[in-house]
């Protein structure tokens, strides 16, 4: 009679232990779900991710001459991508470097009369060094300032 008795109040036990689990998760999940309506919003439209000011020496037979570039990359939606954004940060500013380096002034001025070629551009060449090295891929590359001095 004992174990009887024993076994159905370990019985009742786990049973309402089950059911204060399940209430405490459903109030979590009502509580997380206002929280991650704001989150899933976000993670559903495009992110940004401003890159540090670029600024190179263009070549001029009398002056120094730079040019200075602002750029903000428009990435996918997902959660990871600015932290891949910010690892391959250094991979895209080394993708500049080699399409500016050996320009001239008056290439880089005729160049930046169309930006969206600009832009287009980079986009394609940095999509190009990234698929070897990180999931990310670019949606857009936006020119936010430029200055051919």
């Amino acid at each position: 009679m004992k174990k009887i008795i024993l076994g159905v109040g370990a019985l009742v036990l786990i049973i309402g232990a089950f059911f204060a689990g399940k209430l405490l998760d459903s109030d979590s999940n009502q509580q997380g779900d206002a929280g991650s309506t704001n989150t899933e919003a976000n993670i559903t439209e495009s992110q940004y991710h401003e890159m540090e000011r670029f600024i190179i020496s263009v070549s001029d037979e009398s002056y120094a001459r730079y040019l200075v570039l602002d750029l903000v990359l428009v990435i996918p939606p997902y959660i990871d991508n600015k932290v891949y954004a910010a690892e391959a940060t250094p991979l895209l500013r080394n993708v500049l470097v080699k399409q500016f380096a050996n320009m001239s002034h008056a290439d880089v001025k005729a160049l930046f009369k169309d930006i969206d070629a600009v832009q287009k551009l980079l986009l394609e060449q940095f999509n190009l060094v990234l698929i070897n090295k990180t999931p990310l891929r670019l949606d857009n590359v936006l020119v936010t300032n430029v200055f051919i001095q």
